[in-house]
């Protein structure tokens, strides 16, 4: 039983470790970035390009400043939450870019046409909330409230649909680099070559 809880307690600290540097928060901000600048500038392209870069540069930021500075774990059951973070990724994507050409073209129901911004935003929350519960970030949480927020403001009080993402993207982003720079500061790079975060 005890030899269970520690195991436990290991697998925690590698998860945590996996957001401990804030560059899947920053890779969050930019994401919702990217989806304010679509609809600001009607470019619906833009969230698949965004979302494809900023997940490699943050697998390569890692390699090259998270890792010498605080090793590198990979285990199986690591490796299935990284998969279910893609899979959600590109599953809000997706619904995402169907919704934006359905309302484009007219072709929704005037019921999701008028809640559907609203709907939009309740389903990025809700992802962002179980990429938060799988990997047991308890700040994601927060993105996921604050996300939600911003959509029920752009519902009833009148904010801007771009807007929406642009305020929580630029907060998450925001906070993400500070969370980078502390943990910069916090650990020294240990190894300075030869590392290969692959394997």
């Amino acid at each position: 039983m005890r030899q269970e809880v520690d195991t436990k307690k290991i697998q925690r600290k590698v998860y945590m470790t996996f957001f401990r540097d804030g560059l899947w928060d920053v890779v969050l901000g930019l994401f919702l970035l990217s989806w304010g600048f679509t609809i600001l500038f009607d470019l619906p392209w833009i969230p698949g390009i965004a979302f494809v870069a900023f997940f490699y540069l943050a697998l390569s930021l890692k390699q090259k400043s998270t890792y010498p500075r605080i090793g590198y774990a990979n285990p199986i059951e690591h490796r299935k939450k990284l998969s279910r973070v893609v899979i959600a990724g590109a599953v809000i994507l997706l619904l995402g870019v169907m919704v934006f050409l359905l309302v484009a073209t007219g072709g929704m129901p005037q019921f999701l046409r008028d809640y559907f911004e609203l709907l939009f935003g309740t389903i990025l929350a809700i992802v962002i909330g179980l990429i938060g519960c799988w990997w047991g970030i308890l700040r994601w949480y927060g993105y996921a409230g604050l996300v939600f927020a911003l959509a029920a403001f752009n519902q009833w009080l009148g904010l801007s649909f771009e807007l929406s993402f642009i305020i929580p993207g630029g907060v998450v982003l925001l906070y993400g680099l500070i969370i980078f720079v502390r943990f910069l500061r916090k650990y020294p790079r240990v190894l300075s070559e030869g590392f290969d975060g692959t394997r």
